[in-house]
């Protein structure tokens, strides 16, 4: 996934947990295992929190060392850091191009928006997969005719083709959920009121 992604579940978990330090944030989203499905590595948490600090979308207390102990860096999320989580969190919602997977993050943050909010996004995202299938044929006849000799190639577009027949059936079932109460949001949530 992209640096947008990790700035995303950084200032999401500063966001859950703060003040906090960066080995917790580590821990956090290890124990999400972000590590896998984001690619994050111990390193880019620790790059993403000097790079929030360095804008002014976190800001840090440094905590006195202890013996031979490097000090540590007690983390919050400033205002600015806040709206730019949102507007994270909303540009995958509102993509006009979507990508397999790219709900992930925004899964781990479901209770920051409005119910109706994750209800209008799905519905947006539905609409955006089935064009995206009802197009897909079509657009592989363009792109590999027959006698291409990179006519496997395809095979990319076909697994991407059934991720996005597999996310459509999730979102709808997911939407069934969050209808039926299952899932607890902020109404008039900060979400709205940073827009």
């Amino acid at each position: 996934m992209s640096v947008q992604t990790t700035r995303l579940l950084v200032l999401g978990v500063v966001r859950l947990r703060q003040p906090t330090y960066g080995y917790e944030i580590e821990r956090e989203l290890t124990s999400w295992n972000a590590d896998q499905w984001a690619g994050i590595a111990r390193g880019s948490v620790y790059n993403q929190l000097k790079s929030l600090v360095r804008t002014g979308l976190l800001e840090f207390d440094s905590v006195s060392k202890t013996g031979n102990m490097p000090s540590k860096n007690l983390y919050r999320i400033t205002e600015q850091g806040n709206a730019e989580f949102f507007n994270l969190l909303r540009a995958i919602l509102d993509s006009d191009k979507p990508q397999p997977l790219d709900m992930l993050p925004v899964l781990c943050f479901l209770p920051s928006l409005s119910k109706q909010e994750i209800i209008d996004a799905c519905h947006h995202r539905i609409a955006r997969i089935t064009s995206f299938l009802d197009a897909f044929d079509d657009q592989m006849k363009q792109w590999f005719p027959e006698d291409s000799s990179t006519l496997y190639l395809e095979e990319i577009f076909w697994l991407e083709h059934e991720s996005f027949i597999a996310e459509k059936r999730w979102l709808e079932a997911f939407l069934t959920r969050v209808n039926a109460g299952r899932y607890h949001f902020r109404e008039g949530s900060e979400a709205e009121h940073s827009a």
